[in-house]
């Protein structure tokens, strides 16, 4: 069972709880490559009546096909959505408009009571490394914020001026108690959400190796491996090709496995989602 809730994650919520109280939208990020493993149930729980804008973040590691059917649905839902990458800056540009226009009714009841504009407010919320504080950065256009490409780097909440215009409460990842399926604890730990030295490393790799195999062949290539061989003796003959063995000379299975997740984290198997729109 793939299970990570730790305290600060409570106390996290918490003070999202309280501190939305002042803002004016939230930002809520989600993984493109696993948009349904990596929405977080709470959030909308913890955001009340704010309004959201959901931005599909890492969208040049998703299959662009899959990508698009989530944000049709999540528009269908009357979800306001925008796909971005923060790294190439994608789209960052449009995020203050989608802002504006989700806040245009209240604005304008604002400005009908003699209220003076202010800074939009918005608290970005999203599950660990799903590129808070790389957006974060992007939209400040400068590194006000420390990144990588692993969970748990922000660890309190903190104020970040964009512009004049606009102000951003940056928040730690939170993950939700307990997962609906397995197969969302697995897509999580793909991409990165939950810490390696936790997971059954080994389970991980054959889960996307199988994976692979049934939805991107050709992602396999890459090891220039018979891509007919089952998962384990994937595994096997890639710790043999890499030299990867124990003190007893057998293949250290978690050594390649921690080789093959960093090798689809960083798209060297190609654009991959996880969660397949269809299933």
């Amino acid at each position: 069972m793939i299970q990570w809730f730790p305290g600060h994650m409570a106390k996290a919520k918490k003070e999202i709880q309280e501190k939305v109280k002042i803002c004016d939208l939230a930002f809520v990020l989600l993984d493109a490559r696993a948009p349904k493993s990596s929405y977080n149930p709470l959030i909308e729980e913890v955001v009340g009546n704010k309004p959201i804008l959901y931005l599909l973040a890492k969208m040049d590691k998703a299959d662009l096909s899959e990508t698009k059917k989530w944000q049709a649905t999540l528009e269908g839902e009357n979800r306001t959505s925008l796909l971005i990458n923060s790294v190439r800056k994608t789209n960052i540009n449009r995020i203050a408009k989608y802002a504006n226009e989700l806040l245009k009714e209240k604005r304008a009841k604002d400005a009908a009571k003699g209220l003076k504009p202010r800074p939009i407010r918005a608290m970005i919320l999203g599950i660990p490394n799903v590129g808070k504080s790389t957006l974060i950065n992007a939209l400040v256009n400068k590194k006000v914020t420390t990144t990588g490409d692993r969970p748990g780097i922000t660890k309190a909440q903190q104020w970040i001026k964009v512009n004049n215009d606009f102000e951003l409460l940056d928040t730690p990842g939170v993950l939700w108690p307990k997962f609906d399926d397995q197969t969302t604890g697995y897509h999580l730990a793909i991409t990165g959400a939950i810490k390696d030295d936790i997971l059954p490393i080994e389970d991980v790799a054959l889960y996307a190796l199988q994976f692979l195999k049934e939805h991107y062949s050709n992602a396999l290539d890459y090891y220039q491996i018979d891509t007919n061989l089952d998962p384990i003796n994937i595994i096997n003959e890639l710790g043999h090709q890499k030299k990867m063995y124990r003190a007893n000379q057998s293949v250290d299975r978690e050594q390649v496995g921690r080789m093959i997740l960093q090798d689809i984290r960083n798209g060297r198997l190609g654009k991959i989602t996880w969660d397949r729109y269809d299933e």
